[in-house]
């Protein structure tokens, strides 16, 4: 920018009066708009997530040593601290719903594996995200409803059964369809709620971009895997045709969206990537494994074309979306 401005000046000639307007009018010395509060709102995250981490290596290292009764109670402590906190430190909110969510599982976690409650881990996410819910709609900000969407997630994927639909591999006759179809319909709500969120004016951000990009990690690995290790397992074509067309659907409304989040896209890229390609390598080696180094090099070539023109048009889609 500076040498842009030097240009200008060179270019029409300006005197030192009019030079020194224009480098006024750049306001290139100015401090960026809302840098004191982004700077203390970042530290305030920065902190919780130290003190949690320091709280987690300090029970590790004394672990052994205390009662049952200690554990628990400096448990519900790290829980009901931050809570209270709030009402002092209205400020640090954010941060504070941050620690005591995370707080919050390590005392399910702790109370599952000590009383032996019988609880599928499924149930332990479920009740995190259940308990941690009017938290993060009291925080209404994006990094911890991103966080809160990492818990469903890690639920969801608990309750399918086995990460990433690799169940399918093994099973006789494949899973349930209803339950399958369940599974990856739940994903779409999972991947479509940050944008409610911020729609309904449940976040103060309008642009749900951790969450969305949390959202779509998710949600994309589960349908693209979920469609890759059902065509290897030969289970139903129409699951399989429901994860493409949800990857498609993806990419869509990620490319149609204004303002668009480039994180979703490239994500919703990948995957149709990876199902495009599993689908051909499937295809090619159906039949045998003769010409099987061809029918690789083949398969690579393609990989790369695909993979090269997808990055391209996302970076000539975000080049021309910059501003000028």
């Amino acid at each position: 920018m500076h040498t842009f401005i030097e240009e200008l000046i060179r270019r029409h000639a300006l005197d030192a009066a009019q030079a020194e307007r224009l480098w006024q009018l750049a306001r290139l010395d100015a401090p960026p708009p809302q840098l004191r509060t982004g700077l203390q709102r970042g530290l305030a995250v920065t902190a919780a997530l130290l003190l949690g981490a320091a709280l987690i290596f300090w029970v590790a290292a004394n672990w052994q040593h205390m009662a049952l009764q200690t554990r628990l109670h400096l448990l519900e402590a790290a829980v009901l601290a931050p809570a209270v906190l709030l009402a002092l430190l209205a400020r640090a909110r954010t941060a504070l719903l941050l620690l005591t969510t995370l707080a919050l599982g390590a005392l399910l976690a702790f109370v599952g594996q000590t009383w032996q409650t019988g609880a599928d881990a499924w149930q332990l996410f479920a009740t995190w995200a259940l308990l941690a819910l009017p938290w993060a709609l009291l925080a209404r900000h994006d990094g911890l409803w991103a966080l809160w969407l990492l818990i469903a997630g890690a639920g969801l994927f608990a309750w399918a059964g086995a990460p990433l639909g690799l169940q399918v591999l093994w099973a006789q006759d494949g899973p349930t369809s209803l339950r399958r179809y369940l599974e990856l319909l739940l994903w779409a709500a999972l991947f479509l709620l940050p944008l409610a969120l911020s729609a309904t004016g449940l976040m103060r951000q309008q642009r749900p971009t951790l969450s969305w990009s949390t959202a779509a990690l998710l949600a994309l690995t589960a349908w693209s895997a979920d469609g890759i290790f059902n065509l290897l397992g030969r289970h139903t074509d129409a699951q399989f045709l429901l994860c493409a067309l949800l990857v498609a659907g993806a990419v869509l409304l990620a490319w149609r969206r204004q303002p668009r989040e480039y994180s979703v896209l490239a994500l919703a890229l990948m995957a149709a990537n990876a199902m495009g390609l599993s689908t051909l390598g499937w295809w090619l080696f159906q039949g045998g494994n003769d010409f099987a180094a061809g029918r690789m090099l083949a398969l690579t070539l393609v990989a790369a074309v695909s993979t090269g023109l997808s990055m391209r048009w996302l970076y000539r889609l975000q080049a021309r979306d910059a501003p000028a």
